[in-house]
Parts: structure tokens; sequence; C-alpha cells
């Protein structure tokens, strides 16, 4: 499935899931990353042309960009280009900028192109800070929002955090127990643990309903 691939990105993620700990709180392995370093994008790894769908992927800090996601099945998948590092109100910024200006460019490029926008974690930040400025226009080429680990929504709180025209197209995936997410949570290990299936599934799921109407 498509969005599992996107989700495993996460470098952080493909090593957590089996870390040792308790069982309330499993430890963190090491795993060589430097949370908070910049990961840049390469001009190459954007994707071009016209597809049925485009599907934005915001990255969570330090995660690697997606390679490869040109034009199978009709489908692009791409990342904003912004640096997902500490720094993350001036690439929260910069990151929003992009989705922005990549909507309108493929808007007006490709008619016929609709768009699914996904965030993890500081991703989600930049997906909040675009749907502020999404022309009204493109609401409805917009079909979906998918939001893991988002500091904006909290789990089993009201969710109106987007603009009224998006509001309901919008999944959440929040862990119990992640602290981002969850008002209860305290356990930074089920931050990273989005790439689990009972968490991927229902998105893909909701993804593709939300595609098909």
């Amino acid at each position: 499935m498509f969005l599992t691939k996107l989700v495993a990105l996460s470098v952080l993620s493909l090593s957590v899931v089996n870390g040792q700990g308790t069982d309330d709180c499993p430890e963190i392995p090491e795993t060589g990353v430097t949370i908070g370093d910049p990961v840049p994008i390469r001009p190459e790894d954007i994707p071009a042309g016209c597809s049925d769908f485009e599907i934005l992927v915001a990255r969570g800090t330090s995660e690697p960009n997606f390679v490869g996601g040109g034009g199978k099945f009709g489908i692009i998948v791409g990342d904003p280009v912004y640096p997902a590092s500490s720094q993350i109100i001036t690439g929260v910024r910069q990151g929003s900028k992009d989705v922005v200006n990549r909507l309108k460019s493929q808007a007006a490029a490709c008619p016929n192109q609709n768009f699914s926008l996904v965030g993890y974690s500081q991703g989600a930040a930049v997906m909040h800070a675009a749907a502020a400025d999404i022309p009204a226009e493109l609401y409805g080429r917009i079909k979906s929002l998918v939001m893991f680990g988002d500091g904006y929504l909290k789990l089993g709180a009201s969710q109106s955090k987007f603009p009224a025209g998006l509001n309901e197209k919008v999944r959440q995936v929040c862990a119990a127990g992640d602290p981002v997410c969850d008002a209860n949570g305290t356990c930074t290990f089920f931050h990273l643990t989005y790439i689990r299936p009972e968490f991927i599934d229902p998105a893909v799921d909701f993804i593709v309903q939300k595609f098909s109407q």
C-alpha cells in the first residue's frame, strides 16, 4: 500500500518498534539519528508532471525525504521542501509556503489532479500552517488530510483546527500514550509507532475512500 511506504520513511519508527523497556513505556533504542538535524531535499527528488492524485507528505523532525514516488498507479507522492530540523518555527513557515505553492502550481498545470495532505509530528504543523493559506477555490481538489501524532489535534477532543471547508476531510491518527497528541500521554515511545498496521491501514483506507468519492 502506498501510504505504508510513506510512513515507513521514519528511521526512528523502523528501529523503535522492537525497543525494550517497561510495559508502560518501552525504552527508545539508539538509532544513530541525531534528532534535530536538518535533512535536505534534492530538487531531482521532487515529482514532476501530472497524475490523477498527488499525496503530499510532510515528514517529522530529521526524517529522510521520500524518493521514488513518481506516477505509479496514477499517484504522485512528494515531500514539501523544508528542513524538518529543530528550527521548528522557520521550518514550518518554509514547509507551509512550499505546500501552498505546490498546490497552486499543480492545480494550474493539472486541472484533473486531486490531492491528499499527510503530516507526521512537525509535518502535521506544516500542514496546519499551509491550510490557513490554501485558497478556498482549491478546497474541492483536496480530498483528504491525515495527521499522525499531531500536537494540534488532541485525542478525544473536539476537532476544528482546520478551515471549515477542510475540517470534514480530516482523519486524526493518535496513539494512546503519545504525549504530543494525547493529553494524558507521557511516553515518547508511542509517538514513534505510527508505522504499525493498526495506524497505517485505516489511514490508507480513508485516503482511498476520499479519492474515490
